[in-house]
């Protein structure tokens, strides 16, 4: 049977084939869904960084709003200048402007201190603990940015970045507006109190990693503060509009990357949201992904199991059972209807064992019927081989009686009593081999009457095979064959011999030669092709009733062969099988 056409690889190619579309769904769906949760999450945190990217940009517009106001509206620092700065003008008015910053410095959360700066005198107000740093602070950065004409090159709506160990956390952001012949009005920010309003939107290590970024044009590279992740410091960061993943080296964790650009100073606000986070809800869904194939084999395995007993089993004992009767085992018979076993099966089952039944009960009836046509034929091929005989005795008995040889007559008379007293005591269609021998001496001895000194008869039979049952007339008929074509020469005496030669595998062959003229060459063609002879050739019938009756009894396991001897004549060499059937015990 070839493996694809049995009904069990069907069956799990049909499995396979509807499951396996069920998994590569559910694969394929998993990823559609982890694309698109990926993508609506990192979206929600986008929007949330962009809100809170604008609300820090909206915070900076009011302080420069505040800032620009104060130059502009606010009539004491307009008359700061215009009074001597050692008159007490001067000085109520610094007071004033003084009581101003740092009232206005607590209103605006966000700003660190806040400024009216001269070449020649610092007002401002802070809430930098140290109040000397904050003004050495004012005083350099100011110096810098307004000396040679700097001022002039400041944008008033953007704030920039600087650095001192002084401030906390180093980075802060610096913003002025030029009143009158230099005087400014400023303000600073800390980064690090930006970071801090950041990490409230953001908690570390849960939903993200977050920091803020000096911007270099649309893109971010120098963290401005010590919890910003470091993941991608010293590269430049993708821009705000195209957020990717990145893979951290050490922990091999893959992060999404935020960034939200300041409209009004030169950093940008940079989240890192771990790719779990993204997808914690989607966790179960993944792992029943990955999940999904040791599902798969393992569901197979007890769909097998399951058609193994329901199915497979009970198919192959009935395709047993069939191949025993094929092969000739009638006895063979299922066992009765088990638990869980399927009517379907069971009705298979019993219909078998029936049939079996049967099948052995026509066979037996053939087998007999069989052996009825056989005996019917064996009786009459013997019928046929005794008119024969008589035939030829008769002759020989009328040839002596026309010679006057009546003592030949009377002995020849006693010999065919002898033969026909042994046919009609008998009546058997099987008889020994010894009897056999014992009759073809009473036709060797009527033949010598008929040929005096001419005949010689010798025979080596070993005891053993003497009680072997054979059919009646089995070995006469070529003895009788030899003496009638084979004795042409009178002139020497005609030999005939009988020899038995016993095999390995318990039969034996037994050979009638003699040195006669030897078979012609058409007819030895003829019986060793096992071709039929002519209904004219009425002296060879005796040896084809001789082959007909030997396959009749023994079938295949018994053979005749013809050849003609080197040193002239003939031989027949018949095979008999042994079995305890053939032989008859002494006792």
């Amino acid at each position: 049977m070839r493996f694809g056409q049995s009904i069990k690889t069907k069956l799990i190619i049909g499995f396979m084939g509807v499951m396996l579309p069920i998994v590569v769904y559910m694969l394929i769906n998993n990823m559609y869904a982890k694309t698109i949760v990926r993508e609506k999450v990192s979206e929600t945190y986008r929007n949330t960084l962009d809100i809170f990217g604008g609300q820090m940009d909206h915070n900076l517009e009011e302080i420069n709003e505040y800032l620009y106001q104060m130059s502009v509206l606010d009539s004491d620092v307009g008359l700061l200048t215009s009074f001597p700065m050692d008159s007490d003008w001067y000085m109520l008015t610094k007071v004033q402007i003084d009581s101003k910053l740092n009232r206005d410095v607590g209103v605006y959360s966000l700003l660190d201190s806040i400024f009216v700066y001269h070449e020649h005198d610092i007002i401002f107000g802070t809430d930098n603990a140290v109040y000397e740093d904050a003004r050495q602070i004012i005083k350099q950065n100011m110096v810098q940015m307004t000396k040679g004409g700097q001022a002039l090159l400041n944008d008033p709506e953007t704030w920039e970045v600087k650095y001192d160990e002084r401030i906390p956390g180093h980075y802060f952001l610096i913003n002025f507006i030029e009143v009158r012949d230099g005087l400014y009005v400023g303000g600073i920010i800390r980064v690090m109190d930006l970071e801090r309003l950041l990490a409230i939107q953001w908690s570390d290590g849960d939903i993200g990693n977050n920091g803020i970024y000096l911007r270099e044009g649309d893109q971010s590279a120098q963290a401005l503060t010590e919890q910003a992740p470091r993941l991608l410091n010293g590269q430049l960061a993708p821009r705000a509009e195209s957020p990717n993943s990145v893979v951290d080296p050490d922990t091999k964790q893959s992060y999404l990357v935020l960034n939200r650009n300041s409209s009004l100073a030169n950093i940008s606000y940079r989240v890192l949201v771990p790719e779990q986070t993204l997808l914690k809800s989607l966790i179960f869904f993944q792992n029943a992904a990955l999940l999904a194939p040791f599902g798969f084999l393992l569901l197979l395995g007890i769909y097998l199991l399951f058609m193994r007993n329901m199915l497979f089993k009970p198919l192959r004992e009935l395709m047993l059972g069939m191949k025993k009767i094929a092969i000739g085992q009638l006895d063979v018979r299922l066992a009765a209807k088990q638990s869980g076993q399927s009517l379907e099966f069971a009705f298979l089952g019993n219909t078998f064992n029936k049939m079996a039944e049967q099948i052995t009960t026509l066979k037996i009836d053939v087998y007999e019927e069989q052996l009825r046509v056989k005996q019917g034929e064996l009786r009459q091929l013997q019928a046929q081989i005794n008119p024969h005989f008589y035939m030829n005795s008769l002759n020989i008995v009328y040839n002596l009686a026309a010679l006057g040889d009546t003592e030949s007559v009377k002995k020849m008379s006693l010999h065919l009593a002898d033969y026909f007293r042994f046919i009609m005591r008998s009546n058997r269609d099987m008889i020994m081999l010894s009897e056999e021998l014992d009759h073809i001496d009473n036709y060797i001895t009527i033949q010598k009457m008929r040929f005096p000194d001419k005949l010689q008869f010798t025979y080596d039979v070993p005891e053993f095979v003497r009680n072997y049952k054979v059919a009646a007339l089995t070995v006469q008929p070529f003895v009788e064959n030899a003496i009638i074509h084979g004795f042409k020469n009178r002139r020497k005496p005609f030999i005939i011999h009988i020899g038995v030669e016993a095999q390995k595998d318990g039969g034996f062959y037994l050979t009638i030669t003699d040195n006669g003229t030897g078979f012609s060459e058409p007819m030895l063609d003829k019986l060793q092709r096992k071709i039929p002879l002519i209904e004219g050739e009425t002296s060879r019938l005796g040896i084809m009733n001789v082959i007909h009756r030997l396959q009749l009894i023994y079938g295949e396991r018994a053979a005749i062969t013809f050849k003609n001897v080197e040193e002239g004549g003939a031989a027949v060499t018949i095979r008999f099988p042994v079995g305890e059937e053939e032989l008859i015990s002494n006792v």
